[in-house]
Parts: structure tokens; sequence; C-alpha cells
């Protein structure tokens, strides 16, 4: 029996405790997990890294560019990578988010996350 490699997920949040809090969850969800402090160590890893699935980022993070400008970058340069946009402070409207991309509030929980990776189609 073969197995598949599990779906890479790539965390961008600036906040180190809650970087590790989705890493968990999207690990017991059978994900394996990157993480980024902020959009350029993400870019960085994307760069270097071209099988990730998905990209998970907070709006609000210090740096070049917040969470928004990076799905931006991400959906130009890697257009299959799934996009989940999470904030706590601020809901973006949907014009301001690329195509396809989700949107979840904080704090979000291990089901918020398994619904919105089952919606974009991202199996573990």
């Amino acid at each position: 029996m073969t197995s598949h490699p599990a779906a890479k997920i790539l965390i961008v949040e600036d906040e180190p405790l809650i970087r590790m809090d989705l890493a968990d969850m999207l690990e017991k969800l059978g994900y394996s997990v990157l993480e980024a402090a902020n959009a350029d160590e993400a870019i960085a890893i994307l760069e270097s890294e071209p099988a990730v699935t998905a990209v998970v980022t907070d709006v609000d993070m210090p740096g070049t560019m917040d969470g928004l400008a990076l799905t931006f970058v991400v959906r130009n340069r890697w257009p299959p990578c799934h996009l989940i946009v999470v904030s706590g402070h601020r809901r973006p409207n949907t014009g301001n988010m690329p195509a396809g991309s989700r949107f979840i509030r904080k704090p979000l929980g291990t089901s918020d996350l398994q619904r919105t990776l089952a919606e974009l189609g991202v199996a573990v």
C-alpha cells in the first residue's frame, strides 16, 4: 500500500503562541505544517518548498507587508495554493482578498480549520 505525504500547510502568524496552537491543530488533523513569523519568511519558505498546498495567514503582521498583501503575492506566484485569512481584529471584505480565498475569525478552533480546508478541497 502506497501512502501519500500529508498536505503541507504554511502558517504565517507573528504571535508565537498562536502560531504554535495553529500548528498543533493542523498536525492533529494530519497535515504537515511549516511556520513563518511574517510575510518575508513565508515567501522564502514558499520559494524553497514548492509543495505547499495551503497558506493560513493572519492579517495584521509587522514587516514589509501584511497578510492580505501576502495572499495576493501567493496567488500571483503560486496560483494553485489555497488561501485562508484569519484575524481577530478586522474582517476584510471579499474584494480585498484573492478569489477563492476564505476568511476565519479568531479565535478559531480545530473544527473551523477542518471545515474550511475541506471546503477548499485540501485533503490530508
